[in-house]
């Protein structure tokens, strides 16, 4: 499936030994529900990110998504992440260049706002859940299993409605929709124009 990104409005902690400089985040928590990503929420079960974040992959650490601004990797030992109860958490060495100091200063200050991570959703890894948001009335789309590609802190955590978002929403309709009797286009009668205008689109 396409990457997309998420991200978290929540400090990351900074810690210093010796000359290790090392920041603490989190990528994602579990079971929350995310902003409104253009039609639908979302949110993360437990284990969705496991594999990737425990050494499958050589998982990236970036500044602000750019890959010009490296901060860690998992196959050098600089970038370590895993799950815990909460959710999805990394822990970065800072490197002693430019990017690396700069994070540190911003970290300091309260400048970086949050984390965010870039993933794909692995086949099956995704069901429409059997209630709407309760809130908003929004469909929910539970991420079960998901490829970690890269993470890092931003200073502004983004909810962007991305197509890409979309097109999964897409795909989950057209795949267990069906909540009910009926087919998967009945059940985007009363979904936002441009989401029920893709899942049209798809079936075409």
């Amino acid at each position: 499936m396409t990457p997309e990104r998420r991200s978290l409005s929540l400090p990351a902690e900074i810690r210093s030994e010796g000359d290790t400089i090392t920041m603490r985040g989190y990528a994602y928590r579990f079971n929350e529900l995310s902003h409104d990503l253009g039609g639908f929420r979302e949110r993360i079960i437990p284990g969705a990110g496991a594999a990737s974040l425990d050494g499958a992959r050589d998982v990236l650490a970036t500044f602000n998504h750019d890959p010009n601004h490296p901060l860690g990797r998992m196959s050098s030992g600089t970038l370590r992440a895993g799950e815990d109860g909460a959710g999805g958490w990394y822990e970065i060495d800072l490197p002693d260049t430019t990017t690396g100091r700069d994070v540190a200063e911003l970290l300091r200050r309260g400048d970086v706002r949050g984390s965010s991570f870039t993933f794909r959703v692995l086949d099956g890894g995704q069901r429409w859940a059997d209630q709407d948001d309760a809130e908003t009335g929004l469909p929910v789309r539970d991420v079960l299993s998901m490829d970690v590609l890269e993470l890092g802190p931003v200073l502004n955590p983004a909810y962007p409605t991305t197509q890409a978002s979309l097109r999964s929403l897409v795909e989950l309709l057209g795949t267990n929709g069906d909540r009910e009797e009926g087919s998967a286009a009945d059940h985007t009668l009363n979904l936002p124009p441009l989401v029920r205008a893709l899942f049209i689109r798809g079936e075409n």
